[in-house]
């Protein structure tokens, strides 16, 4: 039978680990120094190298011969721990998640290894053991045996009680970039003489989404559709991703405002069968490549840009300005969830689109009085129009707060989020306050919302515990016609204040 591609190459020592640097030098400097300790936990998302790592961590602790950390595979020890055998115990908590069985795990742990120095546990997706189970464990996970070694694996780090995360060593799996994951896979296809362009090997660790795991399954079905002989066109038949030229004549309909040659480009791209979802994750991905190009980025691999490409993005990024682009991000990346229980979600897409055609009528200038520009709430001390008053260094200061919490939002994953604050035009502090300005419609839109205001100033307060609240000045001169103000006035209450 013909291994998987996944399997054929899981790594045998921490040298063939990819992306997880600073794990397997701490691993292999605790194995070399003798320095282990009695538990570990493994955290991060699926195929990254959690259970590989501990396998092979589990045997070269046991090595007689390791060879700067890593087991040599020649030793007796290392032979026999390589086939079936009782010192390697590996537990599948999703399926043996009772506490009879962590019952039965205390019971055999103080019998001693077999074959090597010490006997190896690794729990998968321990997460799942029931509140129970994970009571029995805690005793013999805080003071096991001296021969004994256990290392948990979990996806889901949320769902472990405290009193088990306080018992382990842990280290954090992180997702791969798309270069490294381009690297190995180009290694792969050479070890199996696969023969690949460039632009598939990107599409194909693109669709991997960081983990290893799923780019080398994607992999394998793509070689076995195109018979070893690997094209663009055959990967994005495999994938299903939406073909870049119908994301491209769906944006230029909206460029000409163009209501007959947008639903013609929706219904050819949605005739070739891709799935409405995957189209609009693709035009997000696309609008937010263009946003990033506008803002300056140059960089095609930072954009997640194919190779060859990249003239091609910046003739569309051309005929939008960022204020559009932000709205359209915004709209696409709100209905992606809607279109999944939509009972018509190609009608749901294509009203976003029409949207997007109708997006310079929409907004209307409110006439504004002079004074509204000056007044200040009563409840702001002291009382002082928001100006120039911030001295340089007090503006330095908030502007350092800022950018942290920028990227303190996009460590979260609230990247929709993140790109409405990146269009705040002014950030000051008076007093105990942090006041930001926007003339954003789509931005002020995005931050209407109590959870993500309520985010906002906890992250502020890491970086400055004196901000008590967070005000919001909307720029009236470019407001629609619905009082937004008066909306969030109501909604927040005193989470969030603004200038009248």
């Amino acid at each position: 039978m013909n291994l998987a591609l996944y399997r054929e190459f899981r790594p045998k020592n921490f040298d063939e680990i990819i992306g997880q640097d600073y794990i397997v030098k701490t691993l292999k400097n605790q194995i070399k120094l003798d320095r282990l300790t009695h538990a570990y936990l493994f955290c991060g998302p699926r195929g990254t190298g959690k259970t590989s790592t501990a396998k092979i961590f589990a045997k070269a602790v046991n090595c007689t011969h390791s060879q700067d950390g890593n087991p040599c595979d020649m030793c007796a020890e290392c032979v026999a721990l390589s086939e079936n055998n009782t010192d390697i115990v590996e537990i599948d908590a999703a399926s043996n998640n009772r506490v009879e069985e962590v019952r039965d795990l205390r019971e055999k742990v103080a019998f001693p290894p077999m074959i090597g120095k010490y006997k190896v546990y690794i729990i998968d997706e321990v997460h799942m053991l029931t509140d129970s189970a994970f009571n029995a464990l805690l005793k013999t996970l805080e003071e096991p045996p001296k021969h004994v070694i256990f290392i948990l694996a979990t996806t889901e780090i949320h769902k472990l009680p405290a009193t088990i995360l306080s018992r382990c060593t842990r280290f954090d799996f992180k997702l791969l970039s798309i270069e490294t994951l381009v690297d190995h896979l180009k290694n792969v296809f050479d070890a199996k003489q696969i023969k690949y362009d460039e632009k598939s090997l990107h599409l194909i660790a693109k669709a991997g989404e960081g983990s290893v795991r799923d780019m080398l399954s994607i992999a394998d079905s793509v070689a076995s559709f195109a018979d070893y002989d690997i094209s663009f066109e055959k990967t994005e038949k495999v994938i299903g991703l939406s073909n870049r030229e119908g994301i491209k004549s769906i944006l230029n309909a909206i460029a000409r405002k163009d209501v007959a040659g947008l639903f013609e480009s929706v219904k050819k791209v949605l005739g070739m069968g891709k799935n409405i979802q995957v189209l609009c994750k693709e035009m997000a991905d696309f609008i937010k490549d263009l946003i990033m190009l506008k803002s300056g980025v140059g960089d095609y691999t930072i954009l997640d840009i194919l190779p060859g490409e990249f003239a091609s993005y910046s003739e569309i990024a051309k005929l939008f300005d960022v204020g559009f682009l932000k709205s359209a991000f915004s709209k696409f990346a709100h209905i992606e969830l809607d279109l999944k229980y939509s009972l018509n979600p190609e009608n749901l897409f294509e009203s976003a689109c029409l949207d997007l055609i109708n997006y310079d009528e929409t907004p209307k200038k409110i006439e504004v009085k002079e004074t509204v520009k000056t007044q200040v709430p009563t409840d702001l001390t002291p009382v002082k129009e928001i100006s120039s008053e911030i001295n340089e260094k007090e503006q330095s200061e908030i502007e350092k707060v800022w950018g942290n919490v920028l990227i303190k939002v996009k460590e979260k994953n609230m990247f929709a989020f993140a790109n409405a604050l990146m269009s705040v035009n002014k950030v000051e502090k008076i007093a105990d306050k942090m006041i930001i300005h926007t003339n954003d419609s789509s931005s002020y839109d995005l931050i209407d919302n109590k959870d993500r205001i309520d985010v906002l100033l906890s992250l502020v307060k890491l970086f400055d515990d004196s901000i008590v609240e967070v005000i919001v000045e909307y720029d009236k001169e470019n407001a629609s016609s619905q009082d937004i103000k008066n909306d969030l006035k109501n909604i927040f209450k005193s989470k969030i204040k603004f200038k009248e």
